[in-house]
């Protein structure tokens, strides 16, 4: 009898799941991407993810020239030495990346010397091309995002982009990060795509801009963490800086059950910029929110509304 009501159990759960993925209309399997199964359907790319880190690139006061900004230093850069320490910002490596950015001289023309860049002025221990932030703010690093708002009339896109002031402001703006490999076919997310994530089982939605490339599809701004929590602002919580100095450090990774979905196609490119390239919005920061709600609200809509979303982004 055990045996066969085991069988019964295993055959209505089996058909349970065939119900459930066939409840997502028009679904079609893709290749996983980051050990997540990815659904399309309507030019909409479906997922699920128990956890979302904390982002907090493109926010002005991302990364501070004494370490002094919401995000470790060690988070942006890595030491060079030791050898087996280089690129590295991890258990005893940490230390390392550290003492490397203790001694740094502060001019950004030397950083390259005893540091790479994991984050912070490029990515895979490239040399560090670093800016500082222009006056008042010169203590301050340019912390940059993929995507960048349009940029004031006559204000040529090679000097515009890399402005402060053109990047997402991660405490402001609600944006995802998507890795760069998922812009590739069959997928074919573009940052600057439009979004929406929903918290299971509370029902708590937000909008989002794709703004941002790297993580493994479990990355996402300040504000967005926020609002998915339900707040105005993350909290922070009291550090030591690499410079022995206390500081204040944004927290903020959140665990649960999100349901997200991707609106391909809906990134508002300047004409000028080429799918692949710069990624630079026809909308001013002062119209991006108004926008990303507008559009997520009707691509919504025009899926079938947040049932969709929970049906196609499972696990």
């Amino acid at each position: 009898m055990r045996a066969l009501a085991l069988t019964v159990f295993m055959i209505f759960a089996l058909s349970h799941a065939v119900r459930a993925e066939s409840a997502c209309s028009n679904g079609v399997r893709l290749a996983s991407y980051g050990g997540k199964k990815i659904i399309v359907a309507e030019d909409t790319l479906f997922f699920a993810t128990n956890n979302i880190q904390l982002d907090i690139d493109g926010a002005p006061s991302a990364y501070g020239v004494r370490d002094q900004g919401l995000e470790d230093i060690c988070n942006g850069l890595a030491p060079l030495r030791p050898p087996e320490c280089r690129g590295k910002n991890q258990g005893t490596c940490y230390s390392a990346c550290r003492a490397a950015f203790g001694s740094w001289d502060g001019n950004p023309q030397t950083l390259g010397g005893t540091m790479c860049s994991i984050g912070l002025g490029g990515g895979a221990c490239s040399t560090p091309d670093v800016r500082l932030q222009d006056p008042p703010q010169q203590a301050w690093f340019v912390s940059e995002t993929t995507v960048r708002v349009a940029p004031p009339q006559g204000t040529p896109i090679p000097v515009w982009i890399a402005t402060q002031a053109a990047q997402l402001d991660s405490t402001k703006t609600a944006y995802f990060v998507i890795p760069n490999g998922f812009r590739a076919m069959p997928w074919d997310a573009t940052p600057g795509d439009i979004g929406i994530v929903v918290h299971q089982p509370s029902g708590n939605q937000v909008a989002f801009i794709v703004g941002d490339v790297g993580g493994a599809l479990d990355e996402g701004s300040a504000r967005l963490l926020a609002e998915l929590r339900g707040i105005d602002e993350l909290p922070t919580v009291k550090k030591i800086s690499a410079l022995g100095e206390p500081v204040q450090r944004l927290s903020g990774a959140v665990d649960g059950d999100f349901r997200l979905a991707i609106f391909r196609h809906t990134a508002a490119l300047l004409p000028s910029q080429l799918r692949g390239k710069l990624s630079v919005l026809d909308k001013s920061a002062s119209e991006l929110e108004g926008w990303i709600e507008e559009t997520a609200h009707d691509r919504l809509q025009a899926i079938g509304g947040v049932t969709q979303v929970v049906s196609c982004a499972n696990f």
